[in-house]
Order: C-alpha cells, then sequence, then structure tokens
C-alpha cells in the first residue's frame, strides 16, 4: 500500500515539474493552436504560416543588422586642451593689436600725404602766376574782373658811332619806359586791354654830344580770346588781335640831329597765339605773332638841306614798313607756393623798309633779333604778385640787357 502511494505520489511530482518547466514556452509563444483551432483553421495551414514567419524572421534580423552597419556611430571629436584654446586667443588678440596699429600707421601717413598736396585752386593759382610771369598774353582775367598794372622797362643799348671825321666814338642808350596797362573781362575767354607808354630816352654819343627827351609813347588796344577749353593733350591756346596808334613822338616828324622820337610813327596790326600746356613739374609755353606796319604818307621830314643850294633839299614822303615775325618759347617752374621761375628765347625777323624820297626811294635790308629771357614771379599776398625779367640780347639790333618790372593788380 505504501508502495503504490509512494508510486502515485512520484508521477504527480513528475507531471507538477514538467508543467512548470512547460509554462515559459508556451507563454513566449502565441496561443496559435487555440486560435486556429477557434477561427476553424486547419493545422497545414497553420505550418504554413508558421514557415512563412520564419522566413521574414530572419530578412528582417538581417535587415536590421545593415542598417546598424551602414549607420555607425559618429566618433566623437577628442577635445582641445584648455591650454592650446588659450594661446589661439592670446595669438588672435595680437594680431588684432599689430592690425589696429598698421591702420592707424596708414591713417597718419595719408593725413600728411594730403597736408603736402596742393589743394585745385592753388595748383591752378600757381600755373597762373608762372603764365603772367612769362607775360600777359599767356592768361586770362575771370569773367567781370577788371586789371590795372603798373610796368616798369629799363633797356641799354651801347654801340659805336662814326662821326664826320672818320673817329669811332661810343654810343649809349639808356630807354625808360613806365607802362599803364587796363584790362577788363567780357567773359572768361575773352579779355580787351589797352596800353599807355610814357618813355624817357636819354642818348650820348663820344663824350660831349646828349640828347634825351620824355613824352607819350604808341597807345595800343586789342583784345586776347581763348577759342575752346583746353584739356587732356589739347594746350591752352589764346588769340590775340591788337592795333597800335602812333601817339608817340614819329622819327619821321622830328629833326633827327636835335631830337629822339618816343613812337614808331606809323599804326601797326598785329596778330598772335599763345599756347600753354603743363607738364608736371613744368608749365611749357610758347608764343607765334605776326605785324604788320601800314604805310605813312604825307611826310615831309628834311633829310638833307644845303643852305646855298635849296635845290639840293631832300625830303621824306612816304615810309612803308616792314612786317616782322616773332616767335618766343620757353618754359616755367614752381619753386614753392610763392615763387616761381621761368627761362625763354625770343626771335624775331623783319623784312625790309622802303623809304620814298623827292628824289627816289630807297630800301633797307631785312634784321634778325633774338633775346634769351630769365623770369620770376613772387606771390606777395594771396592776391598780389610781383614779376621781374631779365633779358640780354644776342644781336646787335637788340637791347644789351634789359629789366622789367610789372605789378598787376585785380579788382
Amino acid at each position: 500500500m505504501k508502495r503504490k502511494f509512494v508510486i502515485v505520489l512520484s508521477l504527480l511530482f513528475f507531471l507538477t515539474f514538467t508543467l512548470l518547466a512547460a509554462l515559459p514556452v508556451m507563454a513566449n509563444e502565441p496561443l496559435e493552436g487555440i486560435q486556429l483551432a477557434l477561427s476553424g483553421v486547419s493545422a497545414d495551414d497553420a505550418n504554413a504560416a508558421a514557415d512563412q514567419e520564419a522566413v521574414k524572421a530572419p530578412k528582417e534580423t538581417t535587415d536590421v543588422q545593415e542598417t546598424k552597419a551602414v549607420e555607425a556611430p559618429p566618433v566623437a571629436e577628442p577635445q582641445t586642451p584648455v591650454t592650446t584654446q588659450e594661446g589661439s586667443a592670446k595669438s588672435i588678440e595680437q594680431e588684432l593689436k599689430d592690425l589696429k596699429e598698421e591702420i592707424q600707421k596708414l591713417r597718419g601717413e595719408n593725413e600728411a600725404r594730403k597736408k603736402l598736396e596742393i589743394p585745385e585752386e592753388e595748383k591752378s593759382q600757381t600755373i597762373d602766376d608762372i603764365l603772367s610771369a612769362a607775360g600777359r598774353q599767356y592768361s586770362l582775367l575771370k569773367k567781370g574782373t577788371v586789371g590795372l598794372s603798373y610796368t616798369f622797362n629799363y633797356a641799354y643799348y651801347s654801340g659805336d658811332a662814326i662821326d664826320e671825321s672818320t673817329t669811332v666814338l661810343r654810343r649809349v642808350n639808356h630807354n625808360l619806359t613806365n607802362t599803364l596797362a587796363l584790362e577788363y573781362a567780357f567773359f572768361n575767354n575773352l579779355t580787351v586791354s589797352s596800353n599807355f607808354p610814357f618813355v624817357y630816352k636819354y642818348n650820348k654819343v663820344g663824350t660831349d654830344e646828349s640828347l634825351d627827351v620824355t613824352d607819350l609813347g604808341d597807345i595800343s588796344i586789342g583784345f586776347s580770346w581763348q577759342p575752346f577749353k583746353a584739356g587732356g593733350r589739347i594746350p591752352t591756346t589764346i588769340l590775340s588781335l591788337s592795333l597800335s596808334l602812333p601817339t608817340g613822338s614819329s622819327p619821321f616828324e622830328i629833326n633827327y640831329e636835335d631830337e629822339l622820337a618816343t613812337g614808331a610813327g606809323y599804326y601797326g596790326i598785329g596778330a598772335g597765339v599763345s599756347f600753354s600746356k603743363v607738364l608736371d613739374p613744368l608749365v611749357a609755353f610758347g608764343n607765334l605773332n605776326y605785324t604788320y606796319g601800314i604805310p605813312e604818307s604825307g611826310l615831309s621830314q628834311i633829310l638833307y638841306e644845303d643852305p646855298s643850294d635849296p635845290a639840293s633839299k631832300i625830303y621824306l614822303e612816304k615810309v612803308e614798313p616792314g612786317s616782322s615775325i616773332g616767335v618766343s618759347m620757353g618754359f616755367g617752374y614752381a619753386l614753392s607756393y610763392q615763387a616761381s621761375l621761368n627761362m625763354s628765347a625770343q626771335f624775331s625777323y623783319s623784312f625790309g623798309s622802303k623809304y620814298k624820297s623827292n628824289t627816289g626811294t630807297t630800301e633797307t635790308g631785312s634784321s634778325l633779333s633774338s633775346s634769351f629771357n630769365v623770369g620770376t614771379g613772387w606771390r606777395i599776398t594771396p592776391s598780389r604778385s610781383i614779376y621781374a625779367t631779365v633779358s640780354m640780347g644776342l644781336t646787335n639790333n637788340d637791347p644789351d640787357v634789359s629789366l622789367s618790372l610789372r605789378l598787376p593788380y585785380e579788382f
């Protein structure tokens, strides 16, 4: 009896243990059999569905593994040590400091350069001063401006003269001319002018004979016109036209043995063109002019007279003065804001003149004259300047030396 009880108890224990071991597996798997049974699905259909699920499971696992292989986790960047970061910050600060110092240095140099640069208005005034020192024909006044200038000129001539006894005598001439010039600008490119000279002459031949005279010279009027504006390669071009009036004492109406003339004795028409161009730092200029003398008739100047023979009288009836062509060229340079220097050479060729008397016509030959000029200009105030020129004659027809001083005034 006891033996049967033990056997039964052992079987119960074995069944209980087996049931407890199978519970976890049943918990993890769905109750497919029960569900299929309840839904009326056969066991074969359930097995086929199970096989399909088994095929899908490995594929999904493979896809997940491939995705994980592709999407690798990002690698963490190594952190920069604190000491390296501090060194980089200090280097950047030093570079910024050096850059700031360089900018301040460039600003200082730029300001110094601006201070040394000549303003455009002052540069234009300097160019005008250079050209005005070279000659009035190279510059014009501004519209509505009245110009008044005083010019003092001294010329010294010397040479040899032969008297009736074939004695060589020294001849010396001193000519002083004071000229007042009045100008007015109708436009910026058109200026009219007039000149009123007052002449003093002193001539001495040998040690005894001397003559002197003080009189009005030949008044002249004219205008200067700038046809187009200069710029680029085009130089400043000024055209001029003038008329000289025989207001001075005429050499054809005086007694040349006892008197001196202060004028040319005939009307003269002059035309010219002037050029100037800035060739930094120089200013180049040049002039070409032509003068035509209008014949003078109705004269009665006695050239020769023998008191014992009235029929021997020779007197001048008509004069046909020869025309002349002149050219000059030079350059100027600004020594400073207040001073300028210019040098030029001047050449003139005069054609022969004809003198008709009661006994016939006499013709003189042509002549050539030239001179070398050195001039300077000084700006004594912002609006006042003074110009001086020294000229040296290169031929016997020119003064040995001449000095010119001009004081312009504009208002």
